[in-house]
């Protein structure tokens, strides 16, 4: 069940937003058990899918290589 709250969005304000958490998420081949995750208006808001925020990487141990354009884990 999803609980419906304010969350922080782009350039600083809020908006309504569902978050739960959600077994087995994957990203390609980056995996997690269970994670929280935030669902809210992005794309035809600001014209993107989802973002991964620095609670993602750090849970899943995921660098961004952005000189390379790459991500991988050590």
């Amino acid at each position: 069940m999803a609980d419906r709250k304010e969350c922080m969005a782009v350039g600083g304000e809020s908006e309504l937003c569902y978050e739960q958490i959600v077994t087995d998420l994957a990203i390609e081949n980056f995996s997690m058990g269970s994670f929280q995750i935030q669902l809210g208006l992005t794309k035809e808001t600001y014209g993107f899918k989802g973002i991964l925020g620095v609670d993602f990487m750090m849970k899943s141990g995921l660098i961004i290589d952005f000189h390379k354009n790459v991500a991988f884990r050590e």
